[in-house]
């Protein structure tokens, strides 16, 4: 894996769309491996902590995130104890 990478994802290729300007890839995750600085007490990713870059279409811009906005199943009962903020 890459050494200095804190989130690395193992993908397979699924399927692949050509257009005139780039290809998409359509990708399944394989495996994750993620520095254990990053990871909460039950071993899940916070990326509340990480604050991974987007990478963004079409303005080709690199998007910086990790500030919670809202849940978004706050409506569902008994949900909000069940997740904390930041951590998937």
């Amino acid at each position: 894996m890459v050494c200095k990478a804190p989130l690395t994802m193992e993908c397979s290729v699924a399927d692949i769309y050509d257009t005139p300007w780039f290809e998409s890839f359509i990708c399944s995750v394989d495996n994750t491996y993620a520095d254990e600085r990053y990871l909460n007490e039950e071993g899940k990713i916070s990326y509340g902590d990480l604050k991974p870059v987007l990478f963004e279409f079409p303005t080709y811009k690199r998007l910086k995130t990790g500030d919670v906005i809202g849940k978004c199943l706050s409506f569902k009962k008994g949900h909000e104890e069940d997740q904390q903020e930041g951590d998937v």
